[in-house]
């Protein structure tokens, strides 16, 4: 009996080890993220575009249905109020002597609530499947983007905490967690 016991502490010994070895092994192959911060002082140049981080709104879809028409659908809906929508404001110049077609790819982060959802550009009535802009050589132009929270990602206690909350647009998670920061209200 004495005998087996040691043979299975020392494979579990072994276990332990070789488990303790893949864990740092794994950990020096792929360490933590770099982040690096992109704010209105210090834009970020994503392809010879230019973008800046304005200011950001917070809405209730009630709210948000007077300045567009793209939730309308929603506002029938029991649970309205536990849902916000995330109004971003960027600024995109081109510094280049090209066309750009841009396709805006961000999450919208709050860190301080561990809330994140997708940002996408606010649909245009004129044309509903225009994802994209062009940015003519040397334009500037400010592109819109929004973010539908609700009690699913955030917890309705923390909806009021939204708008005091540091907002990030993450646009790359590795190996660096690039991000434009919107400074609190």
């Amino acid at each position: 009996m004495k005998h087996c016991k040691l043979i299975v502490l020392c494979i579990s010994s072994i276990a332990i080890v070789i488990c303790a070895v893949m864990i740092i092994r794994i950990n020096v192959l792929y360490p933590n993220a770099e982040v690096i911060s992109y704010t209105k002082d210090n834009p970020v140049d994503i392809n010879g575009l230019e973008v800046k981080p304005i200011d950001y709104s917070v809405y209730t879809l009630d709210e948000f249905s007077e300045i567009s028409s793209e939730y309308d659908r929603y506002l029938k809906r029991e649970n309205k109020d536990k849902k916000r929508v995330v109004v971003f404001t960027l600024s995109v110049r081109n510094t280049t002597d090209d066309i750009i077609s841009y396709s805006p790819s961000f999450v919208m982060v709050i860190e301080e609530l561990c809330a994140s959802n997708g940002a996408f550009p606010i649909i245009n009535n004129d044309n509903p499947s225009q994802q994209s802009i062009n940015v003519l050589p040397g334009e500037e132009r400010q592109l819109v983007l929004k973010s539908m929270l609700s009690t699913s990602m955030l917890k309705y206690e923390n909806f009021d905490k939204i708008e005091s909350s540091t907002m990030t647009l993450v646009y790359s998670f590795y190996p660096y967690r690039r991000k434009l920061v919107f400074d609190k209200r």
